[in-house]
């Protein structure tokens, strides 16, 4: 009877320590003060581990990052392809005409610089632009001497032009990026438009006095009436004497009052430095006015 009490007593002092060992180990706190089982502390190490060489980082610090390297704010210059993108602003060439497109339909001349300026106004969407522009082409020039194709140097004229045109334009331009943040783009295609022209064309007849070089104006002298002071080059019934001004198409002269522009083709550089802020070089040929450069700077909308 005494052994068996003893048993007993024996049996509940084991099972209440080993309720208290157990306790202990369940309640002990980790190191960030929450229990933790082991096997997840191992997982949750090797997880930090794996981000920290995959490079990932809070999201603050993308954020942060973002805005450091310039996408963000004025400098992001990423274009959504879908979105239309719409720009106003100031453009200028120059347009060389050959003395050779000049002789397609008459004898001398030389060649002429045409400075153009104006306002411009573009949209461009899904790669496709369209430009659209009011600009003053200045068309004169100094004294040169021409006659009609095939004629006699008797009909040798000094001409000298105060002509401008004033051109309403259209170009349409297909996009090539060159980058992936729409800094740099590279636009091909070409452009018409119809002008207005403006100013004065005199004409005058000539004789050689000294020296007959059609390219040199300054070795003829003008006329002053009919066979004076020259019987045979001052001989030409068209009173082309003093400061005789060609009179209009409209009037039956054959100065025109409207000039077409058609250009192709033009090829342009578009740089892009800041979100609402962009620069344009461009290149080509107007059939009516030979080839042609410039460039335009613009604020986007």
């Amino acid at each position: 009877m005494f052994q068996k009490a003893l048993l007993a007593r024996f049996a509940l002092l084991t099972l209440g320590a080993s309720l208290f060992v157990t306790g202990t180990a369940y309640a002990q706190p980790s190191e960030d003060g929450f229990d933790k089982d082991a096997e997840d502390t191992l997982a949750g190490k090797a997880n930090d581990k794996e981000e920290a060489a995959a490079g990932d980082k809070m999201p603050g610090e993308k954020e942060k990052k973002t805005a450091e390297s310039g996408d963000t704010g004025i400098w992001d210059t990423k274009e959504d392809p879908t979105k239309a993108y719409r720009y106003i602003g100031l453009r200028y060439r120059h347009a060389i005409v050959p003395k050779g497109i000049l002789n397609i339909f008459l004898d001398g001349g030389a060649t002429v610089g045409v400075p153009m300026g104006g306002l411009e106004f573009g949209t461009r969407r899904d790669r496709l632009e369209y430009i659209f522009s009011l600009s003053y082409a200045d068309y004169s020039s100094a004294e040169m001497l021409v006659k009609g194709k095939g004629q006699p140097n008797t009909a040798y004229e000094r001409v000298q032009s105060d002509l401008a045109v004033i051109f309403g334009k259209v170009e349409i331009l297909y996009e090539v990026p060159l980058d992936s943040r729409s800094r740099f783009s590279l636009l091909f295609g070409g452009g018409v438009g119809i002008g207005g022209v403006i100013g004065d064309l005199y004409r005058r007849q000539v004789y050689p006095n000294t020296g007959n070089d059609p390219a040199a104006p300054s070795q003829w002298g003008d006329c002053t009436a009919r066979g004076e002071p020259d019987g045979i080059y001052c001989a030409n019934d068209n009173g082309h004497f003093g400061d005789y001004a060609e009179p209009s198409w409209a009037s039956g002269g054959s100065k025109p009052f409207i000039f077409p522009w058609i250009a192709l083709p033009q090829v342009s550089f578009r740089y892009k430095p800041m979100k609402m802020l962009q620069a344009r070089a461009d290149v080509g040929f107007a059939i009516s006015s030979g080839v042609y450069f410039g460039a335009s700077i613009d604020y986007i909308l």
